[in-house]
């Protein structure tokens, strides 16, 4: 059978072009390092990484979340801590001046330390995170959680929100602690009593109000509890999320990333196959139809 001129170079053509076509996907697969390069190459595989995608995302964004929960509840742990320390402090100081040998001028003394303790737990109260928000105020960030009155009186200016992170799809975390769970405007009252009763040299009152102070140390280390109870709720949720996002990663990975070693040989191989035509097309291209034909 006879094969035409234009024949002959139409197939040796789109022979070519195919082969061609080949390498420069496997190139350009080699160069972004992925099995796919457009959604319509295979159109369930990409359906597959857009889900992982998606999947991996809100992971991110929980674990974003347990990020700032954290942080916050750093900031809790680190001011009740002090909170507990100044009431063991006041509390030693109580004993001490319930002595009997205590004199008048001990317990002034005492009486000067407990009030400029007292002052340093109201601005350990109103302690405020790096976005200058008031932790201990519920959702009413921009005040103070406890405040002064004009006759002196101490009184909680926040409110009984609680905050709640989104951790996973179907769970939240509480993450606050509010003024009240630590001090109420009786408790001042009560140190303030204290301070009053010491100055005064009154013996009896101060000795009852070592239950009194007994009482607000218990409350601190209660609400302390609680607190790294959510601390510890939100750190194992946290590597929950880790290995969520690991087996979703490798997942991803098995779906979108390229077998380097897999696409270099069957570059290597498409390489030499284009190779081969080009130079059968060359050659036989520079016969002539007669010497084709013959």
């Amino acid at each position: 059978m006879k094969i035409s001129t234009s024949l002959f170079y139409k197939t040796s053509t789109d022979q070519m072009t195919s082969q061609q076509s080949k390498v420069s996907t496997l190139q350009a697969k080699l160069g972004t390092g992925t099995q796919i390069l457009k959604p319509s190459d295979d159109t369930g595989k990409a359906a597959t990484i857009s889900r992982l995608e998606s999947a991996r995302a809100k992971q991110g964004t929980y674990l974003s979340n347990v990020e700032t929960a954290q942080t916050r509840l750093t900031m809790e742990e680190a001011s009740i801590e002090s909170m507990t320390s100044v009431m063991q402090r006041i509390t030693e100081l109580n004993i001490q001046a319930a002595s009997d040998t205590a004199s008048q001028m001990d317990r002034k003394i005492i009486a000067t330390e407990i009030s400029a303790l007292r002052d340093e737990l109201l601005k350990m109260l109103n302690t405020q995170d790096t976005n200058g928000d008031y932790i201990f105020s519920g959702s009413k960030v921009r005040t103070p959680a406890f405040t002064k009155g004009e006759d002196g009186a101490v009184i909680y200016s926040g409110d009984q929100s609680r905050s709640n992170v989104n951790v996973s799809e179907v769970r939240t975390i509480e993450v606050n602690t509010l003024g009240t769970d630590l001090f109420s405007s009786k408790d001042f009252v009560r140190l303030d009593a204290l301070v009053t009763n010491l100055e005064d040299d009154n013996g009896d009152e101060i000795r009852k109000s070592l239950g009194a102070m007994n009482e607000i140390s218990d409350k601190l280390i209660i609400a302390f509890g609680k607190m790294a109870g959510r601390a510890t709720a939100v750190e194992t949720q946290r590597q929950a999320i880790e290995d969520i996002d690991l087996r979703l990663q490798q997942v991803l990975s098995s779906e979108k990333d390229l077998d380097y070693a897999s696409a270099v040989t069957e570059l290597t191989r498409e390489s030499v196959a284009l190779q081969a035509l080009q130079a059968s097309f060359s050659k036989v291209a520079q016969l002539s139809l007669f010497n084709y034909i013959r």
